[in-house]
C-alpha cells in the first residue's frame, strides 16, 4: 500500500525512526484537503476542505504491513487512516492511505496553516525529534 505523509512523517529521519526502514517516495498533493497546526503542538493534521485547497506531501510507495502497523501505533487514534487520491509529481494519480483528522475532532486544529518550511526554520523539527527521541517504541515486536 502507498502512504501519503504531510507532516513529521515526510521527514526521512522521522519515518526511519518510526518504521525502521526507508521506502521509495514521490512528491504528491492531496486535492480538497487543508493542513493546520494541532492546538498546543507543532505538528499538523489534515481535514477535508474546499475543492481549491491542496496539501503537499510525500507518498511512500509499497509500504509493507509491518510498517503500516508501526505507523498506526505512532498516529494512535488521534487520526483516522483514510484512502485519498494523490496527484503525484511523476504524473501518476495514486490511491494512498493518509492519517486524517476526522470532522468530529476538527476542534483540535487551529486555524493556522502548517507549512514544512516554517516547521523547519522555526525549530519545530529539531524540537519534535528531541521530544520524541523514543520513536522506536512504536516498532513493537519488530
Amino acid at each position: 500500500m502507498h502512504i501519503f505523509t504531510y507532516g513529521t512523517l515526510m521527514f526521512p529521519e522521522v519515518w526511519q525512526a518510526v518504521v525502521g526502514r526507508a521506502c521509495e517516495t514521490v512528491a504528491g498533493m492531496a486535492i480538497g484537503f487543508a493542513v493546520y497546526r494541532v492546538a498546543g503542538a507543532g505538528f499538523p493534521g489534515i481535514v477535508e476542505a474546499g475543492g481549491g485547497d491542496t496539501v503537499r506531501g510525500v507518498v511512500h510507495l509499497d509500504v509493507d504491513t509491518a510498517s503500516v502497523i508501526c505507523l498506526d501505533r505512532f498516529e494512535d487514534d488521534f487520526y483516522v487512516r483514510q484512502t485519498l487520491s494523490i496527484a503525484c509529481e511523476d504524473g501518476q494519480q495514486r490511491a494512498a492511505e493518509a492519517y486524517v483528522v476526522p470532522a468530529q475532532k476538527r476542534a483540535v486544529l487551529t486555524d493556522e496553516p502548517w507549512t514544512r518550511d516554517a516547521f523547519v526554520t522555526g525549530g519545530g523539527l529539531d524540537d519534535f525529534i528531541r521530544r520524541f527521541a523514543g520513536l522506536v517504541r512504536v516498532q513493537g515486536d519488530r
